[in-house]
């Protein structure tokens, strides 16, 4: 069915072109263009996910309009509630993405300077983590280790936690490599940043992110991932075993705060997006800033800047984070140059990558087609890296 429509496109306008009548550029007007193709990248989400099992919520928007919203699939199988745009779901580590843009007003208020050691704003911190700077934190070049993976963490993961108690965990642990002198995605870096939140703020980093950063941008479907409190909308995460789709493991995701314990709904993250392009959230100078991506001492180039993935797609620069958590995926991609937003968050950590099928999406919205190697240039290794 996609083939039939991008022909369909294609041969209009080529057509038109060749006849002399009209233009390329009117032959088909844009935002009719751009009208089916988001029907086309929609198209991908009913072809992703079956009606009468977990699947996801989607959204694509261009300067600020949503052109196609919804969802495929069930947020609660015991219920039968179908998901929307507006079902929350976790969003893993886009977290950090919005933390690193929360972080960012705290530096254009004087709060907080990203070269500054943090051990400034938090004086007890141990040694080695106080000797990194927030934007060695925030670009993974801090050389801190990664604390999901101390044997220690297991008690942890099933109650509620604070950053002090991971801090308190990883206090023994020592750097992986010096601070600034290589890239590692390290979950940490965010729990140390929602510690240094906390300190300057006097304020924990659940309330900060609910009241000040949700609240105020009327992000009804925003919150902190609290594993015992009521959120309306939210969905029920999914596994599979045997074939068989099971509830689940529960787990607390306090262990990795600002890291990965954020919820959200597709149509949140998609005025979420437009506030950031429309300079209400931070300056176009602090945006580009944090979509820059970060260099190491040899002159290698990170692809990945404060809180953001950067990268290319089609041609196309592209600003991107995906997430996985325990039952669910998620993705988005901003295509800045071309004022394209797309979200994928899903229910089911078994169904296929949220973050390919993102990919297509946004293809198909760059170049109304998706090519036959329009997969994800993300192997399954690279995306558990960013859970």
């Amino acid at each position: 069915m996609r083939n039939d429509i991008g022909a369909k496109i294609v041969a209009v306008i080529f057509y038109a072109v060749l006849s002399g009548c009209v233009t390329a550029e009117t032959a088909i007007s844009t935002d009719n263009l751009m009208m089916q193709r988001a029907s086309l990248a929609a198209s991908r989400v009913a072809e992703t996910y079956e009606a009468s099992s977990p699947g996801g919520a989607y959204v694509i928007s261009k300067n600020g309009e949503i052109l196609a919203s919804g969802g495929v699939g069930i947020a609660d199988m015991e219920w039968g509630l179908a998901i929307t745009d507006e079902t929350v779901f976790r969003l893993g580590s886009i977290s950090k993405s919005i933390t690193s843009v929360a972080v960012l007003q705290l530096v254009e208020k004087g709060l907080i300077d990203l070269d500054q050691k943090v051990v400034a704003y938090a004086p007890n911190l141990p040694q080695q983590m106080g000797a990194v700077t927030m934007r060695q934190l925030m670009s993974h070049r801090s050389g801190l280790a990664e604390h999901v993976w101390n044997p220690d963490l297991l008690p942890f993961v099933w109650q509620p936690v604070t950053t002090q108690q991971m801090i308190d965990l990883q206090k023994e642990v020592p750097i992986d490599f010096t601070p600034g002198e290589k890239y590692n995605y390290v979950n940490f870096n965010y729990v140390v940043v929602a510690h240094i939140i906390e300190q300057i703020l006097d304020q924990d980093y659940v309330g900060f992110i609910n009241d000040d950063v949700f609240a105020p941008q009327a992000m009804q479907n925003s919150h902190y991932d609290w594993h015992d409190a009521i959120i309306p909308n939210r969905a029920e995460f999914y596994d599979q075993r045997d074939g068989v789709i099971l509830n689940s493991q529960e787990v607390d995701l306090t262990h990795v705060s600002a890291a990965g314990a954020l919820m959200s709904s597709a149509r949140d993250m998609a005025h979420w997006a437009q506030l950031l392009a429309d300079g209400e959230l931070i300056s176009e100078a602090m945006l580009d800033e944090a979509w820059t991506p970060a260099p190491l001492p040899d002159g290698t180039i990170t692809k990945y800047g404060l809180g953001f993935n950067v990268g290319e797609l089609a041609g196309e620069r592209l600003i991107w984070h995906n997430g996985l958590t325990p039952g669910s995926q998620s993705a988005f991609s901003i295509a800045p140059d071309h004022g394209l937003f797309i979200a994928v968050l899903s229910n089911g950590f078994y169904l296929p990558s949220s973050t390919t099928l993102m990919d297509e999406m946004m293809t198909i919205m760059l170049t109304g087609e998706l090519p036959e190697d329009a997969a994800i240039t993300q192997s399954p290794e690279g995306a558990a890296n960013h859970g």
